[in-house]
């Protein structure tokens, strides 16, 4: 009997501390997988969480967002200002909102709240409205409406970084750059945007994509309708954007040529109708990259840069045609576009 006792004992205890070791084992799962989360949530800062999570109610209407998709997102926006680009895109042109079947002056009235942190103003609304009207698809309005102070200062509000790493030698940008979408832009000393170089990050994209060769470390490229030059370091396959600075070239009558060129020679300076034009260096034939025009007594007679205003050649701030005398071989590889 006793000795029955002892065995019901010992099974009792098994019995027990199996259930006991089921109960901590399945209590301790979801302490880990509750700490991992937290651990998660730990590194995304808190206004990029912010950031994303009004999205999808400002925009899509979600009441409850996808968890794993909105830390993913909010992650990506360390990345800066062109993620958030990316993120806004990813709601703006989602099936949720495609779902919605909004009219063209809700969208822009969406675009505002989620792009622009406001209420659109009646100019601005009536602007994107009539764009769309017009033929204009809402991806380019997309992108026209957040090429604007009210994104980057929106960025600015939910730690998100403006200033971007865009130039092998940024030390002629006394504030920085940064990109939205395929834009490049000087920052002022607020941080807001400055000089626009339209298309530029199509330009880095597309140098590496073609075969663009050159006899020597750089490569030019001069964007004609845009008005600015790029200057890359590097070689086949591996260009780098070192330098961008905004041009003037031929106006109408007096066309800046297009096509595929090399540097051949360089002159200090020259008179050209009654112009005085310091560090040209030629690319073509009768054509140069040189300065902005002087007066023969040594005054600036016409500073304009982003304009289309020379007889057809490159004018560029003093400074940068010195460089560009001074640094860019014979040889160098230009095209004009």
């Amino acid at each position: 009997m006793l000795k029955k006792r002892f065995y019901k004992l010992i099974i009792l205890f098994i019995s027990a501390a199996l259930s006991f070791g089921v109960f901590f084992t399945g209590f301790q799962m979801p302490v880990l997988a509750a700490s991992g989360e937290e651990t998660a949530e730990e590194e995304i800062d808190s206004k990029h969480l912010q950031f994303v999570g009004r999205l999808y109610a400002v925009v899509t209407r979600q009441m409850h967002a996808d968890e794993e998709e909105k830390l993913k997102l909010a992650k990506s926006l360390d990345d800066g200002i062109s993620a958030a680009y990316t993120v806004l895109f990813h709601f703006y042109f989602s099936d949720e909102y495609r779902a919605l079947d909004t009219s063209d002056e809700q969208f822009v009235e969406d675009l505002y709240a989620g792009a622009r942190g406001r209420y659109a103003d009646e100019g601005g609304k009536y602007y994107y409205v009539s764009l769309l009207e017009s033929g204009y698809s809402r991806y380019l309005v997309f992108r026209e409406c957040l090429s604007s102070n009210d994104f980057v200062r929106l960025c600015y509000e939910y730690n998100i970084s403006v200033e971007q790493d865009l130039l092998g030698d940024p030390e002629d940008h006394d504030y920085g750059m940064t990109c939205i979408g395929e834009d490049y832009y000087d920052l002022d000393e607020d941080g807001d945007l400055d000089w626009c170089y339209p298309g530029a990050a199509k330009h880095v994209r597309c140098i590496n994509e073609e075969f663009y060769n050159s006899a020597t470390e750089y490569y030019i490229i001069a964007d004609i309708d845009n008005c600015y030059i790029m200057i890359f370091k590097g070689g086949v396959y591996q260009w780098s954007l070192y330098k961008i600075y905004p041009m003037s070239c031929g106006k109408v009558g007096s066309a800046t040529p297009r096509g595929e060129y090399e540097v051949t020679g360089k002159l200090p300076f020259f008179y050209s109708h009654g112009s005085l034009c310091y560090y040209a260096t030629q690319w073509n034939g009768p054509y140069y990259f040189h300065s902005v025009t002087y007066n023969y007594n040594g005054t600036i007679q016409n500073p304009t840069l982003g304009a289309h205003v020379s007889a057809g050649c490159i004018r560029l701030h003093i400074d940068v045609a010195e460089w560009i005398y001074d640094n860019i071989p014979e040889g160098t590889g230009v095209i004009t576009v």
